[in-house]
């Protein structure tokens, strides 16, 4: 029996919306734990919605306040502070805290943060703002959004429509953004983004109020099998690739001749293909199994980067931007899945931040702190590349470990969501 359906004997008596583990969205009784998994879809996309809009975002904030590579690093890394640290200490308020209460506090924190931007000059002053508002805000948001869809009944499938929602917002947001940032300035920008947090408020009525299973998320680290480990670093090397890339693509556009309006419009779409590669996880993993697909994914986006080393250009830029984001997309659904299959899973979950947002953290971190100009204008690629060369061997040390090569399927007769 696995542990999902262990914790849904367990709660099969306690109220509904204790858990989310409910299997039929027609079901009165049921229904409120699908709306659940529906609200953290959304939650899990909003709370680090600046960190996906980087590089429109800090090239319109460096029209306002002039900023250096290094700073760029550091703003971009200092947005993901807060999954680290919420993460890390989930352990205790995790189980304490009332999860709705919670994510409220965390949205209003976000909105509080944005707003906040608007009143300083100074890069220092908005290193702290950003920082206080991932720690209070968006940490607390992304962590309670995952333990929720870990303790789903179909995490695969909710992991990728998760990944789903979250590009999918990122995409409209990085259409409207330069778009308001030419209307009203920053105080454009200011009303876009609060505005997105505003009207997330009323889903957290729809969270539950604690976990299913409170003990499986107090399990000490120390405790942890080792696959999970491995997945934890493999989710941790891979975000940092991606965010490596993806915060300095708008100074590699910049050095190959693009405009910001073209920079955006390519961002959007490869924000496009990137929706298209999570929806494509679930049913080819489910077909040909999780580690070749994602060996595959890994490939296919190391053979886009090879022509920019040969010839530096539009063409090569656009492309790699466009069809390693797609492959971005489709692996790390199998990386999500892979832990949530773990006997471990709900303890893993809750560190799952913290090593995912150290990874988003690191990635543009290490390109801030370490770029030169002796190293040319793909050392925030060639970054990018070296994690990702160390996350494929993780995960697949993790899964011949447990042989969670396979994507499970449904329980006959039972809906997905």
């Amino acid at each position: 029996m696995s542990l999902f359906q262990s914790i849904m004997k367990l709660t099969r008596r306690s109220d509904p919306t204790t858990t989310l583990l409910a299997l039929d969205p027609a079901n009165a009784e049921e229904r409120p734990a699908v709306l659940a998994a529906r609200a953290a879809w959304l939650l899990y996309a909003l709370a680090p919605l600046i960190t996906y809009i980087t590089p429109v975002y800090l090239a319109l904030l460096a029209q306002r306040v002039p900023l250096t590579e290094r700073e760029i690093g550091l703003l971009a890394g200092a947005e993901s502070l807060g999954g680290v640290i919420a993460a890390l200490t989930a352990r205790w308020w995790i189980t304490r805290f009332n999860w709705r209460a919670a994510a409220l506090a965390a949205l209003l924190v976000m909105i509080a943060g944005i707003v906040a931007t608007a009143f300083t000059l100074s890069p220092d002053v908005l290193l702290i703002i950003r920082a206080t508002a991932s720690i209070f805000g968006g940490g607390p948001l992304i962590v309670i959004a995952i333990v929720v869809l870990s303790e789903s009944a179909a995490p695969d499938r909710n992991f990728a429509y998760a990944f789903t929602a979250q590009l999918v917002i990122g995409l409209v947001v990085l259409l409207l953004l330069p778009v308001a940032g030419d209307a009203l300035g920053w105080t454009g920008v200011i009303i876009l983004l609060a505005g997105c947090f505003v009207t997330a408020l009323p889903l957290v009525g729809l969270l539950p109020k604690r976990s299913a299973n409170p003990a499986a998320l107090v399990v000490p680290a120390a405790s942890l099998t080792r696959p999970s480990w491995l997945l934890l670093l493999s989710i941790a090397l891979l975000s940092a690739s991606t965010q490596a890339s993806w915060a300095f693509s708008e100074v590699l556009g910049s050095d190959v001749g693009m405009s910001l309006s073209g920079m955006s419009q390519l961002l959007v779409g490869s924000t496009v293909l990137a929706v298209i590669g999570s929806l494509a996880a679930a049913p080819i993993g489910q077909r040909i199994g999780r580690l070749p697909a994602f060996i595959g994914g890994t490939a296919i986006i190391l053979l886009c980067v090879s022509p920019l080393y040969l010839v530096l250009g539009p063409t090569t830029y656009v492309s790699y931007y466009l069809i390693g984001a797609c492959a971005s997309a489709f692996i790390a659904p199998f990386q999500l899945g892979a832990l949530a299959g773990q006997k471990d899973a709900s303890a893993a979950a809750s560190l799952m931040p913290a090593v995912q947002a150290a990874g988003m953290m690191a990635g543009p971190a290490a390109v801030g702190l370490t770029a030169d100009t002796s190293h040319g204008p793909l050392w925030s690629v060639s970054i990018a590349v070296a994690f990702l060369l160390l996350a494929a061997p993780a995960f697949a040390a993790a899964i011949w470990s447990r042989k969670l090569n396979g994507v499970p399927p449904p329980q006959s007769g039972t809906p997905e969501t």
